[in-house]
């Protein structure tokens, strides 16, 4: 029911963390070249190695540029600032790659040209963990709340060139 400029859901609208994690889930596997193997490597070792280029596609950032551009290099502030930088939108980070992953819109390959970044070409596999896990160092940095729900291209370009621009600055500062 809408009720002026606000609208009023009713209880059976609101769903569980827990529901949306693994709507999310599901709709991941659609990614997989195997939905079986893909969610026992999710249960056994917290990855699955996901496909692109299909439902999503990822850009990979390096960490350090992250880092500049949130001006920390402590991970609750790193997850912090992307959350708001990216609108929101879906961020895998691997510590061990020194990379963060925005997802984005498959089609977002053809025109990806960002310095510093990549974005994975359809087919490319990429280590995804399980919504409630932290494996290997490859974790959530901003979880999807919804099956789609993906990072706007626009806003992931800004961050890293913002994050390429205060390595230019610090550089030319002598830091």
């Amino acid at each position: 029911m809408m009720t002026g400029a606000h609208f009023t859901l009713g209880a059976d609208a609101v769903t569980k963390r827990s529901e949306r994690e693994l709507a999310v889930e599901h709709w991941l596997l659609s990614a997989a070249e195997d939905r079986r193997q893909a969610r026992g490597d999710w249960s056994a070792t917290g990855i699955a190695f996901l496909r692109c280029g299909g439902i999503f596609s990822a850009v990979s950032i390096p960490t350090a540029l992250v880092q500049a551009a949130a001006s920390s290099q402590e991970r609750a502030r790193l997850d912090a600032y992307l959350t708001g930088a990216l609108l929101g939108g879906p961020v895998i980070a691997s510590t061990a790659a020194g990379l963060h992953y925005a997802l984005v819109p498959p089609s977002t390959a053809r025109n990806w040209s960002v310095p510093e970044t990549e974005c994975l070409a359809p087919g490319a596999s990429l280590a995804v963990p399980a919504a409630d896990r932290d494996a290997y160092g490859t974790y959530w940095s901003v979880p999807m709340d919804s099956p789609g729900d993906l990072c706007v291209p626009a806003a992931v370009a800004q961050m890293a060139l913002y994050g390429v621009y205060r390595q230019l600055e610090r550089r030319d500062a002598g830091e």
